[in-house]
């Protein structure tokens, strides 16, 4: 397998080390040399660059770019390794059809209260109801499904970590705010910008069950250069 990343000799020789541990052959190549085959990104600079190309590609960059004040070798390796089982397992699979809907649905106490918020939340009015279910429907968005490690906790009302809904910039998320304060939704976190992760503007609310929501834009390429250099949260409106 190729990869493609600016990262230190130190590092490059760690991933070499767990993926010859895992049985798998992995080189280092230049952009101009890659073909159509599936390649790893290991920095932000190549994801950008194999995204305009148009190569298919993993994206790993976050994997030496982000790293916390207690990352440690150990640490890392163990975080490359998650990685390598998530690739072996998703290239293990025989055959892969494709589905044209996704689904999802989630059980509430007190169903007209969750339609008012999920009519706001959505944009759009239910397309049926009746006294057991109410059903929305949005053509035009595509669904942002997330899977989260357990962290330990048992799997019932924790299992769902969050629902998620992206707007086009961050104006709109400070807009999400104020509607939701004037409709009387709870907010968690005001909108602010965050560094660490995949950096975003974000708000997070609660429904009336407590299923945390949250609201997010995706930084410009302008905006990702005004990153503080502590990385931390920029608030977008005075927190109450």
């Amino acid at each position: 397998m190729k990869a493609l990343g600016n990262i230190s000799d130190e590092h490059k020789d760690l991933v070499y080390q767990v993926f010859s541990r895992n049985n798998l052959n992995l080189e280092f190549s230049k952009l101009e040399d890659l073909s159509n085959e599936k390649v790893i990104s290991f920095d932000k600079e190549s994801s950008k660059a194999l995204h305009k190309s148009g190569l298919s590609f993993y994206n790993w960059d976050l994997l030496f770019s982000v790293l916390g004040p207690n990352d440690s070798a150990g640490a890392i390796e163990n975080k490359l390794q998650e990685r390598i089982d998530i690739l072996k397992g998703v290239k293990s699979l025989k055959s892969r059809p494709v589905g044209t809907e996704l689904h999802c649905s989630i059980r509430v106490n007190d169903l007209a209260q969750s339609s008012r918020f999920y009519t706001w939340l959505f944009g759009v009015e239910p397309k049926e109801w009746t006294h057991r279910y109410v059903t929305f429907l949005r053509p035009d968005t595509k669904f942002n499904f997330v899977l989260l490690v357990a962290d330990g906790k048992e799997l019932h009302h924790d299992t769902l970590y969050h629902l998620g809904m992206g707007v086009e910039a961050k104006d709109k998320v400070v807009e999400f705010y104020h509607s939701a304060v004037e409709n009387g939704f709870k907010v968690v976190k005001p909108p602010r910008t965050t560094w660490r992760g995949t950096p975003l503007h974000e708000l997070w609310l609660e429904d009336p069950d407590g299923t945390p929501i949250e609201i997010y834009a995706r930084l410009t390429e302008s905006e990702l250069l005004e990153m503080p250099a502590d990385k931390e949260p920029v608030f977008l409106v005075n927190p109450q």
